[in-house]
């Protein structure tokens, strides 16, 4: 049976993930504390790792009891911050760093998810990240899961790419729960440039795209509704989660059925 195997929070968009062992869902259907800082540049456009890799050579620590982040730079600069009370210490870390004026803004409901549209939380199986590790052998498994960032992760998938089976043709939605908690599958997650790059060095793999383009394509289940991929960089599941599910909580081993 589909289950939680992992939930990953990534409290500061574009910096490092933590594992939790449960989190709450927000009034906007978004889990409580992923993505729920951002950090902006002085034209007002979010600064992430697509638009400057050099974030990716930091190291992000987070104690979410205290809501604290260590950071550490490549120079080994570390830096300790209570993010709701010293946003002005972080903003001028930031802005040191990357060497241009940076905010830090904060949504507790909503955070500030990739796609708008469908805000819930990223979903891939751990049978999927095993099996594009087979297609980089160099790779680590813990190295693509820090290239892809979902943040849950079903043990108990037969095989892999079993999460897409948790969304329809478009414009059909298709409703599941995991746990007590009913979510609406909605399409497969378009990639960006970001998981091309080393999670560390922030250093790009020419090949990586290619490479994973052309093997999405060769092993595509036969029960994937192939108009959601105009193309085939396409790895986890958006989802949208309903406003009748805030203040659930989904949880480790919570398991996962279609409705």
């Amino acid at each position: 049976m589909p289950h939680i195997e992992k939930i990953t929070l990534y409290p500061i968009k574009s910096l490092d993930g933590i594992e939790v062992s449960h989190a709450k869902i927000t009034d906007k259907g978004a889990l409580y504390l992923d993505r729920t800082f951002a950090l902006f540049n002085k034209a007002g456009r979010t600064v992430n790792a697509k638009k400057y890799p050099t974030i990716q050579k930091l190291r992000a620590v987070f104690d979410l009891a205290e809501l604290k982040v260590k950071l550490s730079t490549p120079g080994g600069l570390i830096s300790s911050f209570q993010m709701e009370h010293e946003q002005q210490q972080i903003e001028e870390f930031f802005s040191d760093y990357l060497k241009e004026p940076v905010s830090i803004r904060q949504n507790d409901i909503s955070g500030f998810p990739d796609d708008d549209e469908n805000s819930g939380p990223t979903i891939v199986s751990t049978a999927t990240y095993q099996e594009v590790q087979q297609w980089f052998p160099d790779l680590s498994l813990g190295n693509i899961r820090k290239r892809f960032r979902a943040n849950i992760e079903l043990g108990g998938c037969e095989t892999p790419f079993w999460e897409d089976r948790l969304f329809n043709a478009p414009g059909i939605d298709l409703s599941f729960q995991v746990g007590t908690v009913t979510f609406t599958g909605k399409k497969p997650c378009a990639r960006c440039t970001v998981p091309t790059r080393d999670p560390f060095s922030s250093v790009a793999e020419k090949s990586f795209m290619s490479t994973f383009i052309s093997r999405r394509e060769d092993t595509m289940p036969s029960f994937v509704q192939s108009e959601q991929f105009s193309h085939y960089y396409h790895l986890c599941v958006n989802t949208l989660i309903p406003a009748s599910e805030k203040g659930k909580i989904v949880q480790l081993k919570d398991q996962l059925n279609l409705l």
